[in-house]
């Protein structure tokens, strides 16, 4: 007799469990949607910067190029790298900006914002930016006035293996 009273009391007990808990699963199912598409955009994209870094220097074993060598600055004096980096657009024609997605949330009223502007005064923000950037070690170069040169031992135009300046590194020449 027991159990059946205690049934009687339990009725409704499933019902009341999933109102509470439902909206708990749909932010947890919107934030994995989310955060899963955001990898899934990072990995394309580091796959599209591979594919095009390596057809840009198709056939150049002499990396950094002559032309990514002019586009740094005077202070700029020891190059050891070579990259690039993915980009939606480029803002005032040289800043690369990264595309840009929302995080979709239950409890955020962010329908006037938008994600080249975010909402003025709040330090949070529905969107978030995927940066992706490539690159790889190549010849080191050091610049001699105008000049960029290969440090050598021999004069004969090959790099020192014995140099411990010869690192993977884009540096000011300190």
């Amino acid at each position: 007799m027991d159990v059946k009273k205690r049934k009687k009391r339990e009725e409704g007990q499933a019902i009341f469990e999933l109102l509470v808990f439902m909206p708990i699963l749909i932010f947890l199912y919107t934030l994995i949607f989310n955060v899963g598409n955001s990898i899934n955009v990072s990995i394309n994209q580091q796959k599209v910067t591979r594919r095009y870094y390596y057809f840009l220097t198709k056939g150049n074993s002499y990396i950094p190029s002559q032309f990514e060598l002019d586009t740094y600055t005077s202070g700029v004096m020891r190059v050891g790298a070579s990259m690039i980096g993915y980009a939606d657009k480029l803002e005032g024609g040289t800043s690369p900006v990264a595309p840009c997605f929302r995080f979709n949330s239950l409890f955020s009223d962010s329908d006037q914002e938008d994600c080249e502007e975010p909402n003025s005064g709040e330090r949070q923000t529905s969107y978030v930016r995927v940066y992706t950037a490539y690159g790889i070690c190549g010849a080191f170069y050091t610049r001699a006035g105008q000049r960029w040169i290969i440090p050598n031992a021999g004069g004969e135009g090959q790099p020192d293996p014995n140099n411990q300046n010869n690192v993977c590194a884009i540096s000011d020449g300190e």
